[in-house]
């Protein structure tokens, strides 16, 4: 009978520990977040917190009168202590439809959340003393989180009419939809370059990186038709996203970024390539992912990007902008026609397929061209040649060639041993970017050079070790923040996608080497070089 009891004591000992634990867990600060120094006093210091509501009080140690700002309120305080109450609850602007929930062709339709996702609240304190501010606290509070994560934080606070409004809203189907034509209409498209004004901030634990009023508009050829959709930044002044982006350079303009082929299982594919091919002889868009809130209230991971444009490269290069030449396929770089001045070179390969390929190595920096294609056919970019190709060159000096900039790479990482030398080099191609590519490999010098480079990259930089480590890092990052990031967008099922999408990332660090290099023999043998 002793036995018994205390063997009921340790039980119950047990079940109150868990219990302890449990509610421990509920109310939980995980982490601190970036506030301005001050000698005002936070009962809860800033940080974002597993808690639905926090109690705030304010003080301060002399005699002075604090006020506090909270959303549309103020709230004065004529003693040493000021209170206020802050709360996570269902956000109004998250139920509101942001693209066609019955759009069959489009694979991410848009859901209401799944239940309360977690929001952010910025709290001002001002510290009075004979009508005068003397000091001031901003702290910023995630309430409602269910881990503990590092990525950085976007408050991005706006007018909700610029955004949601049927008449005037850019990020909603609207009034302008075509029940016809949903893949071309819609507010999205409609206003699509209308810039407007936002407040942005974006902070971690421990720096802020930009605080101000900015231009921003709808970014993206086909993502504006998605619920969760890229928005362009136009960064007026200096500020320290540089820092937060690991640029040697300033950058003039931010995307925050949706990804549109890999949204559903490789969320982070395209960041992961670019990291991948930062040390190669490409320029790559710089990636950090991050959360993203819109007036408090979730709106999931997005990759914050530089914009590669002219005024970027010539940053990044020390040129001047009037110096640089750009060129693409749709003509969105130069506004003018697709590939701008190298379709004359496109125009006469497509019209002779012996076209001099001295007049290539002449016309590009061969070096950047054969990195750029080792990288779109060893990681299998579908939505290539055709679509997604970029370069660049200085016009100051007649020998200087156009090089390549890696882009959009979302449509990428399939079946290990996909062979994209099928996919990309056609007996008759017809788009002019797979008339150049078809053409390239047909000149014996070219593919020589390819396999020599390619062997290197498949011993280096996409190595199995290489693309392992750098696709760990990535999983630690996201694995504590996928799951609410899903909820958000109502996909009941985005975590497991999610992991079957992680296993197929991983299959193919591991096995795509052996492929790659037995397709490229392949090719050689049967051109007979």
């Amino acid at each position: 009978m002793i036995k018994l009891k205390l063997a009921l004591v340790v039980i119950i000992l047990i079940l109150l520990s868990i219990s302890c634990q449990e509610t421990k867990i509920e109310n939980q600060k995980f982490s601190s977040l970036y506030c301005t120094p001050s000698s005002i006093i936070a009962s809860y210091n800033p940080g974002t917190y597993s808690n639905d509501t926090l109690a705030l009080s304010f003080s301060t140690s002399d005699a002075s009168s604090l006020l506090i700002i909270y959303k549309n309120d103020t709230i004065v305080s004529e003693n040493e202590v000021a209170k206020v109450a802050i709360y996570n609850s269902v956000g109004k602007l998250s139920r509101i439809p942001t693209s066609s929930k019955n759009y069959k062709k489009y694979a991410h339709n848009w859901n209401p959340p799944i239940g309360i996702p977690s929001s952010f609240h910025q709290i001002k304190v001002l510290k009075i003393k004979n009508e005068i501010i003397i000091d001031s606290l901003i702290g910023n509070y995630i309430l409602g989180a269910g881990t503990n994560d590092e990525l950085p934080i976007a408050n991005f606070q706006v007018n909700p009419e610029w955004m949601f409004s049927s008449d005037t809203g850019c990020y909603v189907p609207g009034i302008s939809i075509d029940a016809n034509n949903e893949s071309g209409s819609g507010n999205y498209y409609k206003f699509k370059k209308r810039k407007q004004p936002a407040t942005i901030q974006i902070i971690d634990q421990n720096q802020e990186y930009l605080n101000g009023t900015f231009n921003w508009r709808i970014h993206g050829y086909m993502t504006p038709k998605a619920p969760q959709k890229s928005l362009l930044v136009y960064l007026k002044e200096t500020t320290n996203v540089s820092t937060l982006l690991d640029l040697n350079h300033k950058a003039d303009k931010i995307i925050l970024r949706s990804s549109y082929s890999g949204w559903g299982t490789k969320i982070f594919v395209d960041g992961f390539i670019a990291d991948a091919c930062k040390n190669l002889n490409l320029d790559v868009m710089a990636y950090h992912p991050i959360k993203v809130y819109i007036n408090g209230e979730y709106w999931g991971i997005q990759g914050l990007r530089e914009r590669i444009d002219l005024k970027a490269i010539a940053s990044k290069h020390d040129f001047k902008k009037k110096n640089l030449i750009v060129a693409d396929d749709k003509g969105f770089s130069n506004e003018t026609n697709e590939y701008g001045e190298l379709k004359v070179l496109f125009d006469h390969i497509k019209a002779n397929p012996n076209y001099s390929y001295e007049n290539i190595k002449n016309s590009f920096d061969m070096i950047s061209l054969i990195d750029w294609l080792a990288t779109e056919m060893f990681f299998q970019n579908n939505d290539w040649p055709g679509n997604n190709t970029f370069f660049w060159k200085s016009k100051k000096n007649r020998k200087d060639k156009w090089k390549c900039i890696l882009i959009d790479m979302d449509a990428c990482i399939g079946y290990p041993k996909d062979n994209m030398f099928e996919y990309a080099i056609e007996k008759k191609p017809t788009a002019l970017g797979k008339i150049f590519v078809t053409y390239l490999f047909n000149q014996k010098e070219f593919v020589l050079a390819f396999k020599k480079r390619a062997e290197y990259l498949l011993n280096n930089d996409f190595s199995t070790t290489q693309l392992m480590i750098k696709l760990k890092a990535y999983k630690n990052v996201f694995e504590p923040v996928i799951a609410e990031h899903y909820s958000r967008w109502g996909d009941p099922d985005g975590v497991s996608k999610y992991n079957k999408g992680i296993s197929k990332i991983e299959t193919f660090c591991e096995q795509r080497q052996s492929y790659f290099r037995s397709n490229l023999d392949k090719f050689i043998v049967s051109k007979s070089f």
